[in-house]
This record gives C-alpha cells, structure tokens and sequence, in this order.
C-alpha cells in the first residue's frame, strides 16, 4: 500500500511539474529578470568591491597595507628568493575576468535600463576588468586576454595562449578609457565614480609605463601608459576638487569615514560588529617585522639635503635611534615611533624586530597605552586611494618623460611638503622641508645641489629624488615592492655583505655598552634586567657595533644571521626570473593535454 501511494504522489509530481517551471520565480533571480534593474546591477558589481578594496582587511585577514612591503627594504625579511617552480596556483584564476566579461555582455543586452545607465555600468564592468588584468600581468606578465564570456565549446579561444604584455596592456587602457569616459561623475556614498577610475588609472598606468620601459618589454605601449597616466592625473588636479591635509597620519588612523578629508579620494568604512580588521591591533601592542635603517636613512633632514650630505644632521656624529628621527622630514615622525621600541625593554607602543616601530595606522588615542585597539576589532576607515599619491605619482610621470618642471614640482611635491605636522599630534608644527628647485638636471635645496653619494648611479639625480619623495609619502601603503619590481631594482634587496651589515640589514642605533654592568642597568617596565636582554642579544647574534663614531657605546640590530644572506647578481636568469611569477606546472599540462601550448616565463622549469 506504501509503494502504491508513492507511486501516486510522483505521478502527480510528475504531471504538474511542468505548470510550476514555466511560472516566474517569486523570490528568486534568474536571467530572465536579473539583468532588468540598476539596483540588482548595482549588487552584482559590488560583490567586487573587496577583491580590488581590501583596504585594511578584515578580521584577522591582512589587507593591501604594511604587509605590502614584505620583500621590500621597508619590511625586514630573511627570506631567500624563491628557487621551485609552482605546481599549481590560485593565482592563475580567470573567474572574476568571467565575471566582468558577463556583467558586460548582460548589461549591454538590457532592454530596461536607460543607455546612460548601460554606459556607467558597462564603464563600471571594463574598470574591473583593468584592474583584474593588472594584477594578473603584475604577476605573470604576459596573459592570455579574454574580452568576451566563453562557451565550452570555444576551445581555441580558452586555451589560447599568453599574448605579450604591451598587447595587454593596451588592452587596459582601452578600458580605462572607456570607464573615465563613461562612468558618472558622482553615484553615491561609497560608490565608484570618474575620479575614482582616474585615480586608479594613474596608478596602474604608471606601473605598467615603467615596468615596460624598464624591462625593456615594448616601449612604444610604455610611453602611451604614461601619457595616460599624465592625462588622468591632469584631469584630477585641473578639477580642484582635493587637496592635501595637514595630519598625514590622521588620514590612515580615523575612526569615522573619511568622507571630509579633502585628500582621500576613494576609501574603506569600517563599523563595529559588522566590519573590522586588526591593523590597529598589530602596530599597537604585537611583534612588528620592523622596517630597517635603509628606510630611515630615506627621509631628509630638516635643511631638505640627504643626511650624508647635510650639515644640519651631521651624518657622522654618533646618535641613538631618537636622536636621529629628529630635525628630519615631518613625515618620517607621523610614520614611526620616536623612540626605540624593543621587546622587553619598552610597553609604550607596539615593539618591533628592528626597534623601528611603525605608528602610521595608529590611533593618537591609542598612543601609548589604550588597549581597546587589541585584536581585530578596529573600525579606522582605509584611505583606498588619495590625492597625495596621485602627486606624487604625476611627478613621477612628468620625469619619466623628460617634462618634469619647477611648475610641476610646485603642484606635486611642494604642496605635499607644505603640510603642517605635529609629532603625535601635539605641541608646534614640525619644521617643514624647504621647497624642491629644478636646476637643469639637478634638484637643490635652499640653493645646495643636493649630491646624495647614496645615490644610483643608473638613476638620473631628479628621478632619484622623486622615488625619495615616493617613500617617504607613501612609506607602508603597499607599493614598495611593486615600486622596486617595475624600476628593475630588486638589487637593492641583496643582503649579502662584505664590510658588516649594510643599512638594509640593519635596524635601530641604540646605547648598548652603557648597560655594561649590572650598576649600570636599569628595569625594563616588565622587569628584566637590560643586562640579561643585553646578553640575550649577543648570544643570538643580532648586534653589530655601528661605528659612525665612538664604537664604545652605539650598536645596532642586525636583521639577518649568516645563513640567510640574500644575493643578487645582475643578468643571471635565477635572479632575473624572480620579477615574473612562474606559470604553474598544471596550467602548462592541461593546456598539453588537451593539445595546445602554454608558455613558461624564462628561466622557470616548463613540461616537456
């Protein structure tokens, strides 16, 4: 009897089944009704927002920022370059190209929606895609290019082979402008919008310009990305709309959106319980990987002169850690601690491998003691993308094609310089750094030719000062290594040395020897004796006496023990290949199997 109503209820299953699947859908989208409304559009391009938006991260996920510079002279590693080819890789994922191609193709094939609409949203689908592409070539160079949703059917077309970057490129800027031309100029809090596509645009344009003209991949495509990125930057100065702010730090560490901040262009919000991230929590009261002394020795003192050539810092006088963060640019001390910060020697802040601690992303309210920033509960908003980079970056530009004036470093890196900075935020401004002249091909400072005996010689003496200037704006922000990949500089990152450590293996100078007895020693705020924490260093190696003067009494950390030197030897393919992600083993298989090529970057191990 149970079988025979079973048998029943299918039959009757069965026989109105087809009723119910040819009524619409109630409560869900389909094709048929998805694509009909700018709100359901709406939703779907914001499903990408944190792919290219990370900002800070979320929870304890880290974001674009700090941890940007990790194989950077602002990050200090002991890792060795990367000797094994992939096997495989998620990096190597098409799936949000497929997104925007469809978002496009949908869009474009609405018959509800208005054609100003079909222009922002379609301009909002070709932005995402550049910005997908960007990634995906920053890694592997060239890539296959993939303009249109593909059937399974389309073979050829999927299994394509790696087309060659300036190819690609091209291809970006085609988006770019087609997004600058169409997206709106305002569409809401939080939304995309034409400056948000311009700002993007320099940054993206001047990487690719560079990174092909540096490595010599097609400079004809690296000259139109920086002409680009020199329109897009002109657009948003000529606007008038921003402008630089006084508390540089205040722009990283607030804790409200950063809607009134006349310098960000495009940011993060984050809200308690809903959105958060642990940034705040990592330069308050944790363990940083500190930056190094390479990165300190950036920044120019007070007379705008490199502080081996400047008579007001007076390079070759001894001094600790808080003496030299001193009469420098104000933006050094809006990034990083004034005094030493080590492990069991301070609780004031956030300690750091180095003794360089960064304070950038921390809040004056959490500077020194506030423990409500532990954890990932900070809500700080993220200043995505501001007008400060995008100065600094059209400076850039400007050089890069020999057009660099003393007009353009007056609406570039003179207004980022007239900021008004306070050190913690308290007391009198900062000296401020006297303006950048042009001289010919030089940049003087109060009337001094600024010779920086620093200085590569490959780099040209404006350009050099122009990257100075990048660091030191844009210090933590995740560009570094980026930076020293498309200028061809990764030689700057050898760690192997043949007269002690060099500035790049180095952290903070501080009195050791003055802790040379017990007498001598004061208690840290836990409680360890400095003589014990004195010897715990030399046991492990990590002090090296710094000898700028009276070798009795200054000494430094040393970031790397001698079994984790890294080399770089220019020209030589293991080195070279490091600037391009290997494509992975099982990409290049599948590709075999199904009979077609997939090529390997150079000196990467391939199937045969």
């Amino acid at each position: 009897m149970k079988k025979v109503l079973y048998i029943i209820i299918a039959i009757l299953s069965l026989s109105s089944c087809k009723d119910y699947l040819n009524k619409p859908s109630l409560n869900q989208f389909d094709e048929s009704n998805f694509w009909t409304s700018e709100g359901n559009i709406r939703l779907f391009a914001q499903g990408t927002y944190t792919a290219y938006f990370m900002g800070y991260g979320s929870g304890y996920t880290w974001g674009d920022y700090f941890t940007g510079g990790a194989w950077a002279d602002e990050y200090n590693s002991t890792s060795l370059w990367g000797s094994t080819t992939a096997t495989s890789s998620t990096g190597w994922n098409f799936s949000y190209v497929r997104r925007h191609n469809l978002m496009l193709n949908r869009v474009e094939n609405s018959t509800t929606i208005t054609d100003e609409a079909k222009k922002h949203w379609m301009g909002i689908a070709r932005f995402f895609r550049a910005l997908e592409y960007s990634d995906l070539c920053a890694t592997y160079g060239n890539m296959p290019f993939y303009d249109k949703e593909l059937l399974p059917t389309d073979l050829d077309e999927i299994y394509k082979d790696r087309q060659p970057i300036g190819e690609v490129v091209t291809k970006m800027i085609e988006d770019f402008d087609y997004a600058a031309a169409n997206v709106r100029v305002t569409d809401g809090v939080g939304q995309i919008n034409k400056d948000v596509v311009l700002a993007y645009m320099v940054r993206k344009m001047l990487y690719f310009g560079t990174l092909l003209k540096y490595h010599n991949l097609d400079q004809t495509v690296a000259t139109a990305a920086l002409n680009k990125a020199k329109w897009a930057a002109e657009q948003l100065i000529a606007g008038a709309k921003y402008q630089i702010v006084d508390d540089y730090r205040g722009t990283f560490s607030t804790n409200y959106n950063l809607s009134t901040n006349k310098e960000v262009i495009f940011y993060r919000e984050y809200l308690e319980a809903k959105a958060t991230h642990c940034l705040v929590a990592y330069v308050h009261q944790e363990g940083q990987t500190g930056t190094t002394l390479r990165v300190i020795n950036n920044y120019l003192a007070a007379d705008g002169l490199p502080i081996k050539q400047s008579p007001l810092y007076n390079y070759s006088a001894s001094k600790y850690y808080s003496e030299a963060v001193q009469g420098r640019d104000p933006r050094l001390l809006a990034s990083f601690a004034d005094s030493i910060r080590i492990s069991g020697v301070t609780k004031l802040m956030g300690y750091s491998t180095t003794g360089i601690a960064c304070r950038k992303f921390l809040p004056y309210a959490a500077d020194p003691a506030n423990l409500i920033y532990m954890g990932s509960t900070a809500v700080t908003a993220t200043p995505l993308i501001r007008y400060g980079e995008v100065l600094v970056a059209y400076a850039e530009v400007m050089a890069e094609l020999g057009q660099f004036t003393q007009a353009v470093a007056d609406a570039t890196i003179n207004k980022l310089r007239a900021r008004s900075i306070k050190n913690n935020n308290v007391g009198n401004a900062l000296p401020k750094l006297p303006n950048m002249v042009v001289s010919g091909t030089n940049i003087t400072a109060n009337g001094v030719v600024i010779n920086d005996p620093d200085r590569d010689p490959t780099v040209s003496p404006i350009l050099w000062e122009i990257r100075r200037e990048r660091l030191a704006e844009l210090v933590f922000e995740g560009f570094r290594k980026s930076d020293l990949k498309r200028w061809k500089k990764y030689k700057y990152l050898k760690t192997v040395e043949t007269a002690g450590p060099t500035d790049i293996s180095m952290g903070a100078p501080f009195n050791f020897y003055r802790w040379g007895s017990p007498a001598d020693a004061p208690s840290s705020p836990n409680g360890k004796n400095l003589i014990a924490i004195r010897n715990a260093f030399k046991t492990k190696g990590s002090l090296y006496v710094f000898t700028p003067g009276d070798s009795t009494r200054v000494a430094t950390y040393n970031l790397f023990q001698s079994s984790s030197r890294r080399d770089w030897v220019e020209g030589d393919i293991n080195y070279e290949r490091q600037y391009f992600t290997s494509v992975p083993l099982d990409q290049i298989k599948l590709y075999k199997d199904m009979g077609y090529t997939l090529t390997q970057n150079p000196g990467w191990d391939t199937i045969q």
